[in-house]
């Protein structure tokens, strides 16, 4: 029998809550050896997930959009969290992994963690943990033009509270169509951590370190820390960075009021699906042209750039070593490749490969995290000059941000990413140092990756 697909929002919203009610009064209860998660669902004609999430009264939300914009996740509330102490990441990841043994397949957790685990946490970041992954308690979901309400419910000790709170929830969710204007936000001040001749004096020791053999490479962030005017939406904001960048990965992870982790990331770290892995390297940039010819310019000038040639190949040739060691099959598709976003260009090559059967994402996350793209090469001794270095925490910033599935995952590098605390707002965007880097041209760069943000934040 087919599932009947509901016209509007809140004849799903309605069909939903009673398919609940009925299911709480049949007391059922899993059968052991399946999952202790339980998902209900219903299909609506369409959808529009993030307008529906800015609507939502709720202190906790996240969404995810694929670059494609054919998978759309938006979620209120917590069914379940798993977050990390002082173990690290990788338990966290196997915890979310035996939750989703035997699941429904459409059951996902969102999520992401820090950059570097060894790093000082600062106040800012302190809620966020090492990784931090959240079963939503309702969800609107677009997958490939099929739009689902659903809600998830986890049979653990504390589920007859977490029933109440679902069953308010349903009932409470707004469901009316409104329209994002799009309006810069009213700024105060900015400034910059660290600022020029501080950035020019770190570029030049990170050159020192190369110049000695030490490393190849290392990469360098700036956080531009905004004081807002007023109190934003994390996913307002977020409705107007997608229209700068409707071909990235949008993301929004909302812990409290006004307090996200959100961004635009062009930089996919891997897709999995079932046995299959892709993967890809992004790197070397350069700004658009204003004309045809000028972009085609440029366009031509990264191509050709023995520096942009060299940066890419360190980070493609780290994603081919990463996807020999835990696949059995693995070809490269494509190779110094153009890829045109808005306000940047920048050359991408793509790999994919056949997983070995005993692989997971608990193997694959904490291996390909993190790439030379925001590290550096050697990793480990990149790292260590960027504690050195930086004058600030990066958190989330650079880590791996998205989802998994007990047949699936999806995880974006969460770059040209933004942290909202209130009414501060902190930037974060970073820059490639390699022999022949010059500071200045780098400083430039990472003025040419802010133009998205910078769109959003047009008046002082």
């Amino acid at each position: 029998m087919k599932a009947k697909i509901y016209q509007s929002l809140e004849e799903a919203r309605c069909a939903l809550l009673k398919k609940l009610n009925t299911w709480v009064a049949s007391n059922e209860k899993p059968v052991p050896g399946n999952s202790d998660i339980v998902r209900l669902e219903v299909a609506v004609e369409n959808a529009h997930p993030l307008e529906w999430l800015t609507l939502q009264d709720c202190s906790r939300k996240i969404f995810w959009g694929n670059r494609s914009q054919k998978e759309q996740f938006a979620g209120i509330g917590v069914a379940l969290e798993v977050k990390d102490g002082k173990d690290g990441y990788e338990k966290t990841l196997l915890t979310v992994s035996n939750y989703l043994q035997n699941s429904p397949k459409a059951v996902r957790f969102f999520g992401g963690m820090r950059f570097d685990s060894k790093a000082t946490k600062s106040t800012e970041w302190q809620d966020w943990g090492t990784a931090h992954f959240t079963l939503p308690m309702v969800e609107l979901s677009v997958v490939d033009e099929k739009a689902m309400l659903a809600c998830h419910i986890y049979y653990g000790e504390d589920i007859h509270e977490k029933l109440q709170i679902l069953q308010k929830m349903l009932e409470s969710v707004r469901v009316e169509e409104i329209s994002i204007p799009d309006s810069p936000l009213i700024r105060l001040e900015r400034h910059d951590l660290p600022e020029y001749r501080q950035w020019c004096r770190l570029v030049e020791q990170g050159l020192e370190n190369i110049s000695s053999g030490k490393l190849d490479k290392v990469v360098l962030a700036r956080a531009a820390v905004f004081s807002l005017a007023r109190d934003y939406d994390p996913t307002e904001l977020l409705h107007q960075l997608r229209r700068q960048a409707p071909q990235a990965f949008h993301f929004c992870f909302q812990l409290a009021p006004r307090q996200a982790f959100l961004g635009i990331t062009p930089e996919l770290l891997y897709r999995r699906s079932g046995s299959k892995i892709e993967s890809e390297a992004i790197a070397s940039t350069r700004p658009r042209g204003q004309t045809l010819e000028e972009d085609e310019r440029l366009a031509a000038e990264l191509r050709e750039s023995e520096k942009e040639q060299r940066e890419h190949l360190m980070v493609l040739e780290r994603m081919e070593s990463l996807l020999q060691q835990f696949c059995r099959k693995t070809e490269r598709l494509s190779y110094l490749e153009r890829l045109p976003l808005r306000h940047v260009q920048h050359l991408q090559s793509k790999v994919q490969g056949v997983l070995r059967e005993e692989i997971n994402d608990s193997d694959l996350l904490p291996a390909f995290h993190p790439t030379p793209a925001v590290s550096g090469a050697p990793d480990k001794k990149a790292r260590a000059l960027i504690r050195k270095l930086e004058p600030f925490d990066r958190g989330w910033y650079a880590g791996p941000v998205g989802w998994i599935s007990s047949s699936k995952a999806e995880f974006a590098v969460g770059i040209r990413s933004g942290l909202l605390c209130g009414r501060t707002l902190r930037i974060f965007t970073g820059a490639g140092i390699v022999e022949g880097s010059v500071p200045e041209e780098e400083w430039r760069e990472i003025e040419d990756k802010l133009q998205s943000w910078q769109h959003l934040l047009g008046r002082s």
